[in-house]
C-alpha cells in the first residue's frame, strides 16, 4: 500500500512539473513604460539586428545596406521577419517602401505575433491600398479589406510613414501621418466589404479597431505577394514607444 501511494505521489509530482514546465516556456517578458517612453528602437545599420530573424533564399529577410530588406519571390505568399521582444500596449512606427517587383504588393507591419499561425498585419500597397489582416490558430480574416486612399504613397522606392497605436483591444492605424479609417462589417461574421466609390458595403467606416484576439506578441515587418510573386520591401528606422493614455 506505502509502494502504491509513492508511486501516486511521484506521478502527481512529475504532472505538476510538466505543468510547469509548459508554462514557463509560454511566458515571455513583455516590455512595457510610462505613457511617452521609448520601449524599442531598430535603425538596422549593418551587424546591429542580431535580435531579428534573418534568412536567405528566394524568400529571404537580411540586413542590406542599413535597411531590413524582405524578398518574396512566390506568389501569394507572405514574408516576414520579427524581432525578440514582446509588447502588450504599444506605439508603433516604420518608414516602409516597395523596392522592387509589382506594385500589386502589400508591405508594412506585423504585431501582437505568437506563432506563424498567430499575428495582426497592417499593410500597405504600391497601387494605393490599405488593409488590416489577422490570423488566429491558422486562420486567416480580413478585419478590414483593401481601401484605397490618397493618404498612401504609390509607386516604387516610394516611402511611407507606417503606425500602429495598441492599448488593450482598441487598434488605431496611421499612414504618412494621418488616421485612416477600417471598413468594420456591423456583423461580425461577416466579411469586410469595400468598394471604391461606393465605400464600406455592410458595414460602417470606423477609427478604431477593436479585437481581444491577441493581447500580447511580438512585432515585426513584411512584404506580401498578392498576384505576382518578387515582391521586395525595405524597412528602416522601426521606434516604439510606450502609447499616450489617449488621443
Amino acid at each position: 500500500m506505502r509502494r502504491l501511494l509513492t508511486l501516486a505521489v511521484l506521478g502527481a509530482a512529475l504532472l505538476i512539473l510538466f505543468y510547469v514546465n509548459q508554462q514557463v516556456q509560454n511566458w515571455h517578458y513583455v516590455v512595457s513604460g510610462e505613457p511617452g517612453q521609448l520601449l524599442y528602437l531598430a535603425v538596422f545599420d549593418d551587424g546591429a539586428a542580431s535580435d531579428w530573424q534573418q534568412y536567405p533564399g528566394r524568400v529571404s529577410a537580411q540586413v542590406t545596406e542599413g535597411q531590413f530588406r524582405i524578398s518574396n519571390g512566390v506568389s501569394g505568399n507572405v514574408a516576414f521577419s520579427v524581432t525578440e521582444p514582446y509588447f502588450a500596449d504599444f506605439d508603433l512606427r516604420v518608414q516602409a517602401q516597395a523596392v522592387g517587383g509589382p506594385l500589386d504588393n502589400g508591405y508594412g507591419v506585423i504585431f501582437r505575433y505568437r506563432d506563424n499561425d498567430n499575428f495582426y498585419e497592417f499593410l500597405v500597397s504600391s497601387d494605393g491600398f490599405y488593409r488590416v489582416n489577422r490570423v488566429l490558430n491558422g486562420a486567416q480574416r480580413e478585419l478590414s479589406t483593401w481601401v484605397d486612399s490618397p493618404t498612401v504613397r504609390q509607386g516604387l522606392n516610394e516611402i511611407n510613414y507606417l503606425r500602429v497605436v495598441a492599448r488593450g483591444d482598441q487598434f488605431a492605424f496611421y499612414v504618412n501621418n494621418e488616421r485612416v479609417s477600417l471598413c468594420i462589417p456591423s456583423d461580425p461574421e461577416a466579411l469586410s466589404t469595400y468598394r471604391t466609390g461606393l465605400g464600406c458595403i455592410g458595414g460602417t467606416m470606423q477609427d478604431t479597431l477593436t479585437d481581444a484576439s491577441l493581447n500580447t506578441g511580438r512585432i515585426g515587418v513584411a512584404a506580401r505577394s498578392l498576384g505576382e510573386p518578387d515582391v521586395e520591401a525595405a524597412f528602416d528606422n522601426l521606434i516604439v514607444f510606450s502609447p499616450e493614455t489617449a488621443e
